[in-house]
């Protein structure tokens, strides 16, 4: 489902999580606002969760670690906030997740290193500390304005 730069504002609707066979879900570009629904993790068939360049605030759901296809996690450019969920480690297919641009905080979760698909990770621009779980192969962006050292 294609609604990116359409100029969209409210809520996402929580209904969406009743669509089943959904694979991709592109609403980037707009204004929507509100919380992440976390009815979003009841899609088991979705492989592309895009949701930047929008006004959402809160947590982010720790159901988007249900998602077992999701190999594109997009949630940069938002006002998120509280800490980054363990339980995104489950997405084992993930190969970008994009959170930079937010107001996340604390530690990054261990259990990051867990995505060995991953490709892309780009966590900067928020409050993050500790260090960034090493996952080999992976495009760190913006490491450097980061100063977070690897988890070794």
């Amino acid at each position: 489902m294609w609604l990116h730069s359409n100029l969209l504002s409210g809520e996402i609707p929580p209904e969406l999580g009743n669509l089943s066979n959904l694979q991709e879900l592109f609403l980037s570009g707009n204004q929507l606002s509100g919380e992440i629904p976390p009815e979003l993790g009841n899609l088991s068939n979705l492989n592309d969760l895009r949701l930047s360049f929008n006004e959402l605030s809160g947590k982010i759901p720790p159901t988007l670690g249900n998602l077992p296809r999701l190999e594109l996690l997009y949630l940069d450019w938002n006002e998120l906030s509280g800490e980054i969920p363990s339980e995104l480690g489950n997405l084992s297919n993930l190969r970008r997740l994009l959170l930079h641009q937010n107001q996340l905080s604390g530690e990054i979760p261990a259990e990051q290193g867990n995505l060995s698909n991953l490709e892309e990770l780009a966590i900067t621009s928020n409050r993050l500390s500790g260090c960034i779980p090493a996952v080999q192969g992976v495009l760190i962006t913006g490491f450097d304005e980061l100063d977070l050292p690897s988890c070794e």
